[in-house]
């Protein structure tokens, strides 16, 4: 957690990145560069896509091992049986003061499988629930599964709640105007392509109970890693 003043609200840093299964720029792929970025930003929660391999069985790419040894983590498990870790690439990796308290996963529309993962945590000031996605490509779906993240996060009812993924959304709003009222789309930068950022595709979406800025993790590091810069917000209670 970020020190804070003894008289400010904690303030909690969350990271989105879609490690592209962890090959990186140079096509190999290499977990190692993936922790090592996660390592360099110290979330208290990192929400991650793409964390399994494209073809059947999906196995996982990254080592729940290296993940807490180096990047101080534990990676959460919202699969369903054949020992991978990720729903539809989907999963949540945690600081070790950061309490899990439930875990659940949805599909969501898509020609291909597409997914989030929902989590309820304890923080040191209450509790948040978080999803965790990555949206469809074409914008139809991509506006079907925004109207399903809706329908989930008012079952949250009044607690604080965060969506954090690849939204896959060019556009300022675009297909996620349904959260312009009500919530905060927070903007973050260009998060892709690492070769040359056009597109701010991976973002933060804020209850109201939510205040904070986010910015695109630029290392030496992140530019080979994936085809996505991570994104990084710190939050505060609003």
């Amino acid at each position: 957690m970020t020190t804070q003043r003894p008289d400010s609200p904690p303030a909690l840093r969350v990271a989105s990145y879609n490690i592209r299964k962890a090959v990186g720029l140079d096509r190999r792929r290499d977990p190692a560069r993936i922790v090592e970025v996660l390592a360099e930003i110290a979330p208290d929660i990192a929400v991650l896509q793409e964390v399994d391999t494209r073809v059947p069985p999906r196995r996982a790419v990254l080592s729940p091992a290296s993940m807490e040894a180096h990047a101080g983590l534990r990676l959460l498990d919202p699969s369903v049986g054949l020992g991978r870790t990720g729903f539809h690439g989907n999963t949540i990796a945690l600081a070790p003061h950061i309490e899990l308290l439930d875990l659940d996963a949805i599909d969501l529309p898509g020609l291909e499988p597409r997914g989030a993962v929902m989590a309820r945590l304890r923080l040191p000031d209450g509790e948040l629930f978080l999803v965790g996605c990555h949206l469809p490509l074409v914008a139809t779906f991509r506006r079907e599964a925004v109207a399903r993240l809706v329908e989930v996060v008012r079952g949250a009812g009044d607690a604080r709640w965060l969506i954090a993924g690849d939204l896959n959304e060019p556009r300022p709003v675009g297909a996620l105007s349904p959260f312009a009222e009500g919530a905060r789309i927070l903007p973050a930068g260009l998060s892709f392509h690492t070769r040359m950022p056009r597109f701010p595709l991976d973002r933060f979406i804020l209850s109201p109970h939510l205040t904070g800025a986010a910015h695109v993790h630029r290392s030496a590091a992140a530019r080979i890693a994936s085809d996505h810069f991570p994104v990084v917000a710190t939050l505060t209670a609003a």
